[in-house]
């Protein structure tokens, strides 16, 4: 075998190694961009003692996990109607509540350009469920940030 072509095997051998790989985060990414802006809302069914469930409400965003936590936390601050319960800026977590109703908003980062917005909401007893108030408020973070975001079927 001539002494150039170690070398090159060697180089080829990891470039193959490194193709499921790089086809692999293709494939995420190209996942990735389909569900970006597309809201997710689930809700838990009522606790057995008759008060309401959890209601959840999760979008992918092209955005720092930093930026989306400071816009809901901004969002948050303006909003009169509700009080901020607790906040932790390391953790990309906020709770507020408005009456009895209560919601949990964390924002997780994918990578640099790619984060998860979740929020829970949850009812006081009496209280009504709180499925479109998760939902509206993906959608404020959204437009404030200039996003499109639209509630997946």
């Amino acid at each position: 075998m001539p002494p150039f072509f170690k070398p090159l095997l060697a180089t080829a051998m990891l470039a193959s190694l490194a193709l499921p790989f790089a086809s692999a985060e293709a494939q995420w990414v190209f996942v990735a961009r389909k569900a970006l802006g597309r809201i997710h809302q689930m809700t838990e069914g009522g606790q057995p003692d008759g008060r309401p469930g959890y209601d959840f409400a999760t979008v992918l965003l092209d955005a720092h996990a930093d930026k989306i936590f400071s816009t809901a936390l901004d969002l948050a601050r303006k909003n009169p109607s509700v009080r901020i319960l607790m906040q932790d800026p390391g953790a990309r977590r906020i709770q507020i509540a408005e009456g009895d109703r209560t919601a949990t908003l964390n924002v997780v980062p994918f990578n640099d350009d790619v984060s998860q917005l979740m929020i829970a909401g949850h009812a006081g007893a009496g209280e009504g469920s709180t499925a479109s108030l998760v939902v509206q408020a993906v959608l404020r973070v959204c437009k404030e940030m200039g996003k499109h975001c639209e509630v997946s079927n």
